[in-house]
């Protein structure tokens, strides 16, 4: 069984971090079967003034990342779909080289539908090569302000048409899912979730604090309501006894000083910055609890990484974050609810001792471990393959 991946997102020179999490799914698979995956990056009309190629490898797993050159005329409509035709030519391109020299695979796995899957379904009319589909994006909630249904008209249909010519798809989440299944008239749509590497993401001892630690992590944008999440650790400092701080865990730090300053949480609320991704499992061990307060999400690997650690979680009930969390690991609240969140944060303080880490880590790694997340992909390979 040969299984070509085609990433629409994927780390890269200019983008280190963009799809990071389909390059963890592309690891978990490659346990159990060799993977190549090629993507061609996307910079766009203004950014894309180079051809170039890297491959890296790290047997079972190769990837091939591409870039080209566009020369702009200066008309935009005009420059956009030219820039469009040209991509999808390379990408082709591209591929029929790989099939010349490595052979042709028996399947192909695109990740997010745009803009792979058009070089996938150019692939299938041409050489008769099934692929699937999974999807990652959180546009398909209605809170989302780059929200499908406000995308352009060749979006839209484009991604219907790869959708609807897809053996099968695959959501990192039940619940979008089951949204992307009934948008599309979709026979079946089967969950996968983000994967955690939990060799990295496990319960390690807490230096000893008698202040109550909460840590955020993302990347600090819009997305993630951090002046909500502010406003709602406010209320919580008024209306407890226990000390506490917030850790803040991202990039996107300068817009949210200000705020900080206004609500006057200098002494407890710390920014980190960004880091590395093995360093967030640092900040996550130490840490005794995870919130997260985020207006729209599809499945946030920060939460079953954070679950891994053995926090119990306080999350928004925003596209599959439910599917994670219950009584035992913590809280779900409504998006936007600054008093709900803040209720809920108390509830785990006042509770604390009723959350067994142990139980929530193994549990977690049970449903999100690389292991158990690799083979769910390699039984949707054997079974499709089995009847096409």
């Amino acid at each position: 069984m040969k299984v070509l991946w085609l990433a629409s997102w994927y780390p890269n020179k200019y983008e280190p971090v963009n799809g990071d999490f389909v390059q963890r799914h592309a690891k978990a698979v490659a346990q159990y079967l060799p993977i190549d995956v090629i993507h061609v990056v996307q910079l766009g009309k203004d950014l894309a003034k180079e051809n170039f190629e890297n491959t890296h490898q790290q047997h079972p797993l190769r990837e091939f990342i591409y870039g080209f050159a566009f020369k702009k005329i200066g008309i935009g409509w005009i420059d956009k779909i030219r820039y469009n035709l040209v991509y999808q030519q390379f990408y082709v391109k591209k591929l029929e080289q790989y099939f010349h020299q490595f052979g042709k695979p028996d399947l192909i796995h695109v990740h997010v539908p745009m803009k792979a899957g058009l070089a996938a379904l150019q692939i299938k009319r041409k050489y008769n090569i099934p692929f699937i589909v999974s999807e990652q994006a959180s546009y398909y909630e209605d809170a989302s302000p780059d929200n499908f249904n406000k995308r352009s008209y060749f979006f839209r249909k484009n991604t219907s048409r790869v959708f609807k010519n897809a053996q099968l798809v695959t959501n990192v989440s039940a619940t979008i899912g089951k949204v992307i299944q009934q948008m599309f008239q979709l026979k079946k749509v089967e969950c996968v979730h983000n994967v955690v590497d939990a060799s990295l993401f496990n319960v390690q001892p807490k230096k000893l604090n008698i202040t109550f630690q909460w840590v955020h992590v993302s990347t600090l944008g819009e997305q993630k309501n951090i002046e909500g999440l502010l406003a709602a650790f406010k209320i919580v400092l008024q209306q407890t006894s226990i000390p506490c701080q917030l850790q803040l865990v991202g990039p996107n730090v300068q817009p949210h000083i200000a705020t900080v300053q206004q609500f006057n949480l200098q002494n407890q609320v710390s920014f980190v910055g960004e880091v590395a991704h093995h360093q967030v499992a640092q900040y996550l061990q130490q840490a005794n609890a995870f919130v997260l307060f985020s207006k729209h999400e599809n499945f946030p690997c920060v939460i079953p990484e954070a679950l891994c650690c053995g926090l119990p979680v306080v999350a928004s009930n925003v596209g599959g974050v439910a599917e994670a969390i219950h009584e035992q690991n913590g809280f779900v609240v409504p998006s936007n609810n600054v008093e709900a969140l803040a209720n809920a944060m108390i509830a785990l303080m006042n509770n604390y001792t009723n959350y067994n880490s142990l139980y929530i880590a193994n549990e977690a790694k049970a449903k999100y471990a690389s292991e158990i997340i690799g083979q769910q992909f390699i039984e949707v390979y054997k079974k499709l393959l089995e009847h096409y």
